[in-house]
């Protein structure tokens, strides 16, 4: 078993070492570009050894294991491999050179990798750029080190390759006619490698496109860029073809287009915007190193890469261009991760601010109100509590006590310390109002990071709170009076930047609440009430809470008593980014999940899509750990997991510019056996995706609660249920 594993990991840090080249981990696309290295045997066999050495160096010194096994030391050996098998001959001195000059990679690979990565910048191809130069500067003045002939007598190496079967067949499509531009975008990614065959681009071309419809469709956008740039300029476009030169712009389209940034319109825009910039340093950098009669190879698109990553990270206005936070080496999962991701948790930044009262109450005056909600004082809302027929009070409504919600509960909307109170205003009569203390009663928290929020009109006497306590959210602050300027029982409620009573209003939304019609329930996230809206906060049911408790250290067993060999057995884990998540052992797959008291999220998976794992993922992606019977949630998973296979394909190229496949996710609590304090709860849960009115495939689930756990999951497809038995230990 160890064994099987230490050979994985070798063979993965070998193949990401190719794939790296193009920002890929993708095994196939790395052994198509081993294959086309190898049309040269010994360039092939340069490559393989420098990427190897690299690799074992790496590991045995002690640097990251992860990052050798993702090629990240490996890709520039590659590079330096070829580049030294393409100038040098093959003997003793040469083997010591290549050893040496791979050492010397890795030194300047981690110091570089630390430098620029103190200013969160890639490193790309620097290290074996300062690596080559360093080792064609040198090498002149050793004696036993030669030339390849094969490379200044062309026509004397074709004639001897030509009798290679495999030559042979890897040159059979240089005579095909094709447009200038075709031709030369396939020699292109052919000279990449060192070579210069029209079959190996073509096959690298199907690589990129197997890898990535959208890094494939940027490598053809940022080399048509530079072939309209080179002949608008005046530059012959033959040049593109040179080993490593049109290169640059194919690395820099995806690199900037794709990988580094979130795909989209504003990043396609960029790679065309740079191009022209690229040919500048291109040329000049060219001209620069012909003194030293270095060659430039990758330098150009470094160095406009990473000066442009720079600048992106020192905007202050945030927008267009958004740098990639969690790398998946797939710009598909980037950009439909990022989309799901942002609409979902887009106000997970801020404080998740409740409603400050039990039960229902209605808002009586919101922001921007024509009564006392004006000007700086605008964003703030006021609170009643009404009946049947719209009405405030009870009869006769002379008194404050006739007020519905006159003395009731108000509570704390956040954690935070109780900053300020005053509790020296006397209450109002009905219809009169104390114009000379305007806020009366009032509480000021300390919410933290700036923000405070203010409660007005407050029953003198009624604190249940003082000055320096903490409170939680929900604690029972005061209740609700009528003193300072309120004709009638009401509360009001304003957020600010500023602990001072009665400063400037601050607009900032609700968290979670439910609006109620006659008819409907809704739930609202992060949303700021409106006028006459009536409102609630969320009632979450203890046996919701306890069930989705998933702590670290946990298991998590499915059993199905009819095929014992489709049970499952999960672990739940923290991992580096303190992000909480489930993984399979079994399948090889991750879960990852978000819980904040309201609301349980499944915010992200890799793995097995066959795997029971993953269906549990797509019945609890948003799950409301509340029980209303009435009310439906919904929200739309990341296309890439729940599609079809053909569809996505097709909208892979479109997905950074329009969406016309859509992935739908919907549950609801379907049955409980009370609706304050349920020991019972059904759930019900759906996925299903379609393309703008056609329905592709569609999947039903179902949650059993019962003795504070989920005790049974259900998947329900093509008419046939399958039930697995949970528990939690």
């Amino acid at each position: 078993m160890i064994k099987g594993k230490t050979i994985l990991y070798w063979t993965n840090s070998i193949l990401n070492s190719y794939a790296q080249i193009f920002f890929s981990l993708n095994s196939v696309l790395a052994a198509i570009i081993m294959l086309v290295t190898f049309i040269d045997p010994m360039l092939g066999t340069c490559g393989l050894v420098s990427i190897i050495l690299t690799n074992s160096f790496a590991y045995l010194l002690g640097l990251s294991k992860n990052a050798v096994r993702e090629g990240v030391y490996g890709f520039n050996a590659l590079l330096l491999g070829l580049s030294l098998g393409f100038e040098y001959k093959f003997n003793l001195a040469f083997g010591l050179l290549l050893l040496s000059s791979v050492f010397m990679l890795l030194i300047n690979t981690v110091w570089l990798s630390t430098v620029l990565g103190k200013y969160n910048l890639p490193f790309l191809g620097l290290p074996f750029l300062f690596t080559y130069w360093l080792v064609y500067l040198a090498s002149g003045a050793f004696s036993f080190i030669e030339l390849q002939e094969q490379y200044i007598y062309t026509a004397n190496f074709e004639a001897k390759a030509s009798q290679s079967q495999f030559y042979v067949w890897a040159h059979s499509l240089d005579g095909l006619h094709m447009p200038l531009l075709i031709k030369s975008y396939f020699k292109t990614l052919s000279s990449t490698f060192f070579q210069n065959s029209i079959l190996a681009g073509i096959i690298i071309s199907a690589g990129l496109l197997y890898f990535s419809r959208i890094a494939f469709s940027l490598s053809i956008i940022g080399f048509f860029s530079a072939f309209g740039a080179f002949y608008l300029l005046g530059i012959d476009t033959i040049l593109l073809t040179d080993y490593l030169i049109g290169s640059n712009f194919i690395f820099m389209a995806i690199a900037i287009g794709c990988f580094y940034l979130v795909p989209n319109k504003w990043s396609y825009l960029s790679v065309i915007l740079l191009t022209p910039i690229l040919c500048i340093l291109l040329i000049g950098f060219g001209k620069i190193l012909a003194v030293f009669q270095l060659k430039s190879f990758t330098l150009s698109f470094s160095i406009i890469t990473i000066l442009f990553l720079f600048f992106v990270q020192h905007r202050w206005w945030q927008k267009f261009l958004n740098l990639v936070s969690l790398q998946y080496y797939s710009a598909e999962k980037t950009i439909y991760k990022y989309l799901s991701t942002t609409k979902r948790f887009q106000n997970s930044h801020l404080a998740k601010i409740a409603l400050p009262f039990w039960g229902d109450w209605k808002v009586s005056q919101g922001y921007n109100g024509n009564l006392t909600h004006l000007g700086e004082w605008s964003k703030a809302l006021d609170f009643v509590i009404t009946d049947e027929k719209d009405n405030t009070y009870k009869l006769p409504g002379s008194e404050c006590k006739d007020y519905y919600c006159y003395d009731k509960p108000v509570l704390s909307p956040f954690n935070g310390f109780v900053y300020d109170i005053i509790n020296s205003v006397e209450e109002n009569p009905i219809n009169n109002v104390d114009s000379k203390n305007n806020w009366g009663n009032t509480l000021i928290i300390n919410h933290q990071n700036g923000l405070f929020s203010q409660l007005s009109h407050l029953k003198k006497d009624s604190f249940k709170v003082a000055i320096g306590d903490y409170v939680t959210k929900g604690t029972v602050l005061a209740t609700c009076g009528n003193s300072g300027r309120s004709p009638e029982p009401h509360l009001h409620f304003q957020l600010q930047l500023s602990p001072v009573i009665g400063e400037k209003t601050y607009a900032y939304p609700i968290a979670y609440y439910l609006k109620k019609t006659e008819k409907n329930i809704f739930l609202k996230t992060f949303e700021t009430p409106k006028q006459d809206e009536i409102i609630s906060n969320i009632e979450t049911a203890d046996l919701l809470i306890k069930s989705y408790d998933f702590q670290p250290g946990r298991t998590i067993r499915l059993t199905n008593n009819h095929k014992l060999s489709n049970s499952a057995e999960w672990k739940v884990y923290t991992d580096d980014l303190n992000r909480t998540y489930i993984y399979c052992s079994k399948t090889k797959s991750t879960l990852w999940f978000a819980n904040d008291g309201i609301m349980f999220y499944c915010y992200d998976f890799e793995g097995s899509k066959k795997s029971l794992l993953f269906d549990f993922y797509l019945a609890n992606y948003k799950i409301l750990l509340g029980c209303y019977t009435n009310l439906v949630i919904s929200d739309n998973y990341p296309i890439i997991h729940f599609n079809n296979g053909i569809t996505r394909f097709i909208q892979d190229f479109f997905a950074p510019f329009i969406l016309f496949t859509k992935a739908h996710y919907t549950s609801e609590c379907i049955e409980s056996d009370s609706p304050n304090f349920p020991k019972k709860i059904k759930y019900r849960a759906a996925a299903k995706s379609d393309i703008l009115f056609f329905k592709l495939k569609k999947r039903n689930f179902e949650m059993n609660f019962e003795n504070e756990k989920m005790t049974s999951f259900s998947i329900l497809r093509n008419n046939k249920t399958t039930t697995y038995l949970c528990e939690v230990f």
